[in-house]
């Protein structure tokens, strides 16, 4: 065969659903999904994104991506992919127990733990495949997807994996906090929140897609700021690390606005708390891009890429809930109280 044919398209996300409960698992509608999950498991472990696990199994010639023909997103922890495919073959098996099940989930626990950056970060896509894929990806909560994933092996979740898995799981949930301690920018001597993506060497915020510049995050910061208050015993760092990633969401939230992400942004009196999804690097203002990467300070100004992108976000609202809680059982050290 001269060129290989795309796997089956679905625009959504693979993932584990209320709707599958335990009952659900023990039906053939679960056994007939997985076995299409092992056909397209990569020769790598992991799995790729945007491939309908309700089709049929992987055919001979077939990709494993279903977006084009080449070479791309093979396999990647971009929209849940990899970790939601474990979790699926897991529940699984603990509704109908088969080798095969638990087999494939440690081969894509293999994936995660070789794909991972000796500073702790994770690449969108790997085997490593050039460009934005290679940064460090918090975008979409890519990283955290994995880190929760292993601090589950770590826990005993998935009593089949080996012992040793387990131990490695445990020193890559330390190498991942780590790096996201050392991804932390810190702004005139002030800890404030994370960009969507990072330097893979350096750290350093960088960018992704043409209308994703490197700037500072809100609804992914949220997201890193909640997994390090979940941290039991958190030392100095994290503690410190948490109280700056607040103290920065205070400042810098947005009233007078709702926000949805197919009609846009909407002026009207006593809304909000919003945060703007990207803030300029150095000075904090909320910045927006079209297709053509140009930066843009307002968001009237955009038109290409103006609706079905998460522009604004709201999720600082329960981090910082939490953080209140958690606050209060971790005093701010005196070397970040605000001046």
């Amino acid at each position: 065969q001269a060129k290989m044919t795309r796997a089956p398209f679905v625009s959504e996300s693979f993932e584990v659903t209320k709707a599958m409960t335990d009952e659900w698992f023990r039906g053939d509608s679960a056994r007939v999904i997985a076995e299409t999950i092992l056909s397209f498991q990569t020769p790598s472990g992991g799995w790729s994104k945007h491939v309908d696990m309700r089709a049929a199994p992987r055919k001979p010639g077939q990709s494993f991506f279903s977006e084009n023909e080449s070479w791309q997103y093979i396999a990647t922890i971009d929209n849940g992919s990899t970790t939601s495919e474990m979790r699926f073959l897991a529940r699984l098996d603990r509704a109908r127990p088969d080798a095969r099940w638990r087999d494939a989930f440690v081969r894509g626990l293999g994936y995660l733990l070789a794909a991972q950056f000796p500073n702790g970060g994770w690449p969108q896509v790997y085997p490593l495949q050039g460009g934005y894929h290679d940064a460090v990806t918090y975008n979409d909560d890519a990283v955290l997807e994995v880190v929760r994933l292993l601090g589950e092996v770590e826990r005993g979740d998935y009593a089949f994996v080996p012992a040793a898995d387990r131990t490695r799981a445990a020193a890559a949930v330390q190498r991942a906090t780590g790096c996201i301690l050392a991804s932390q920018v810190v702004t005139d001597g002030r800890r404030t929140v994370w960009g969507q993506q990072h330097d893979p060497l350096t750290l350093a915020p960088t960018h992704a897609r043409s209308y994703e510049l490197a700037s500072l995050t809100a609804k992914e910061s949220a997201g890193l700021m909640r997994y390090l208050m979940s941290i039991p015993d958190p030392d100095a760092r994290v503690v410190a690390a948490v109280h700056g990633a607040a103290d920065w969401f205070r400042a810098h939230s947005i009233s007078g606005y709702t926000y949805d992400f197919a009609t846009g942004r909407h002026a009207r009196e006593g809304a909000g708390p919003l945060w703007a999804r990207m803030y300029e690097l150095g000075t904090d203002r909320p910045i927006f891009s079209n297709r053509n990467g140009v930066k843009l300070y307002d968001y009237e100004q955009l038109n290409d890429r103006r609706l079905g992108y998460a522009w604004y976000t709201d999720e600082p609202v329960g981090a910082l809930r939490q953080y209140d809680r958690w606050a209060a059982k971790h005093p701010r050290p005196a070397s970040t109280t605000r001046r």
